[in-house]
């Protein structure tokens, strides 16, 4: 494969990345985001000899991802955990953007490993594993029960809940969803972005046109098949699907990943916007501030001044 420059091949992948951001894959402040860090990256592999995509060896990317940054104070300091990942997670986006579009042929983040940010036993997902898992979750010939179990997770639903949401429980001129809640949550309206309700609208529209003749509209779901099972099962169904795509993104031996790691992103965009955990219990359906903070990984006993994980991937680069 020829080279392909740096400059010209970030400029190539944003491009890409601003056509996903219009069909609804990734928000334009993600967007935002992820273009600020490429170009950081751009001007800082620059500096030590890149020239091309191919040119960036895993030390250069090394490098950038440990760089160090600035604290909320304005202070210089090492780059927190949580910045790390998400800067390894948007190289790791960059390359395989430029693969698709036969612009690269590799990832020098490959073999690059950092240790695992937890404050619990789950990790949220940060923004470029979720915009990766909304890819991952394409529907190619049919709308898939895949892509429905991945909609209804980021918009805050646990994997009890989604096995039972159906076609009725959409409200589509609203942006929302009605979730039942389960032992361990109240039932509440979900907000649905653009991606989910493409998705949603479009295998509401399949489940119920191949609906068993006489079948009774209230029996049809959307992230699982429509047989009987205890909710045990039902909720397993759920699991295998939310696992198969975090496994085709990579995720799959990452043992903080897990499915409520899809939930646990959606509470925390709600936390970076409104910095209340209340607010992250509410949209949840969480009866205690305690555990809504714990599965986004936000430690309200931490010393104050320091970065919580939400501040750092808002910030981060």
């Amino acid at each position: 494969m020829d080279d392909v420059r740096l400059t010209k091949g970030i400029a190539s992948v944003v491009a890409a990345w601003a056509a996903m951001a219009a069909r609804g894959e990734m928000s334009e402040q993600t967007l935002g985001r992820f273009s600020q860090l490429l170009e950081r990256f751009g001007k800082f592999a620059a500096a030590r000899g890149a020239s091309d995509l191919s040119d960036v060896t895993p030390t250069v990317a090394s490098m950038f991802i440990d760089a160090h940054g600035h604290t909320r104070h304005g202070h210089v300091a090492p780059a927190a955990l949580a910045t790390r990942h998400l800067r390894r997670s948007v190289l790791r986006m960059l390359y395989s953007t430029a693969r698709d579009l036969a612009l690269a042929d590799g990832d020098p983040t490959q073999h690059l490993n950092l240790p695992t940010r937890v404050t619990g036993d789950t990790r949220p997902l940060n923004e470029a594993e979720a915009v990766a898992l909304r890819l991952a979750a394409e529907f190619t010939d049919r709308p898939s029960r895949h892509a429905a179990a991945a909609a209804l997770a980021l918009a805050g639903g646990f994997s009890g809940e989604i096995g039972h949401t159906g076609p009725q429980h959409l409200d589509l001129p609203s942006r929302r969803v009605w979730v039942h809640g389960s032992s361990k949550t109240r039932p509440r309206w979900c907000h649905l972005d653009d991606w989910a309700i493409r998705v949603l609208t479009a295998r509401s529209k399949h489940v119920t046109a191949t609906a068993a003749p006489g079948q009774d509209p209230l029996t049809l779901r959307l992230a699982v098949s429509s047989r009987n099972g205890s909710d045990e099962q039902i909720q397993a169904r759920v699991c295998v699907a939310l696992r198969d795509l975090l496994k085709a993104i990579g995720l799959g031996a990452d043992t903080a990943v897990r499915p409520a790691s899809v939930t646990a992103y959606a509470g925390w965009e709600t936390f970076s916007v409104t910095r209340r955990i209340e607010a992250v219990a509410r949209h949840l359906g969480m009866t205690s501030l305690d555990s809504a903070a714990d599965l986004i990984g936000y430690d309200w006993r931490a010393v104050p001044g320091h970065t919580d994980p939400a501040e750092e991937s808002r910030r981060a680069g």
